[in-house]
């Protein structure tokens, strides 16, 4: 029963590491501000892979609001999506704009966001569920096509061959997702 278990825990964790980048391919998203205590995000409408990418907010006037925090996801060209990072937006007191920083990554197909305004012993996470924004690079691939402003027709793809028209590209694992399975192999070996 155990060899069953741990089998069917291996595979969920193999599955889950496998995201695909799909989805409209190159549609940025973004989220209604309307009742979120915030009244502006700004940012560029594509995700360079050359350059830190920007994102300013501005509350609302009269805004209580201590600290915001962004969770930002970059999710590769292979399919792959690393694990959400947090990280403290930083306040311009003479501008009352707040400003994160992302770093970019190789062969990046997108990056999603949402906040969390803290508000003394309250916080609001915009929106409640699920990622509220999404900006595509500029040369990604969405598990079916090529696209972006950098995408190059005549022979790369971000700097990387193109695929033969019988080839397929498939993902990468994760190493978190290779060590478990390889744990889950020992204990089933050692049942």
């Amino acid at each position: 029963m155990r060899s069953v278990i741990a089998l069917s825990i291996s595979i969920l964790i193999l599955t889950s590491s496998l995201v695909s980048a799909g989805g409209n391919g190159g549609q940025n998203e973004v989220t209604n501000l309307q009742d979120t205590g915030i009244s502006e995000v700004n940012f560029s409408d594509v995700f360079y892979g050359n350059q830190e990418f920007i994102i300013n907010v501005q509350l609302e006037e009269n805004s209580n609001v201590s600290s915001v925090q962004i969770s930002t996801q970059i999710c590769v060209n292979s399919g792959l999506c690393y694990p959400p990072e947090p990280q403290d937006l930083v306040k311009d007191n003479s501008t009352g704009i707040w400003t994160a920083a992302i770093s970019t990554i190789d062969e990046q197909t997108y990056v999603n966001w949402n906040f969390v305004l803290t508000d003394g012993d309250n916080e609001t996470r915009i929106p409640e569920s699920g990622w509220g924004w999404k900006v595509w690079s500029d040369c990604w691939f969405d598990g079916e096509e090529w696209g972006g402003e950098a995408y190059d027709e005549s022979g790369t793809n971000c700097g990387q061959p193109l695929l033969g028209e019988n080839e397929q590209s498939l993902p990468s694992l994760s190493g978190a997702a290779i060590l478990s399975v390889l744990i889950m192999a020992a204990i089933i070996r050692r049942d």
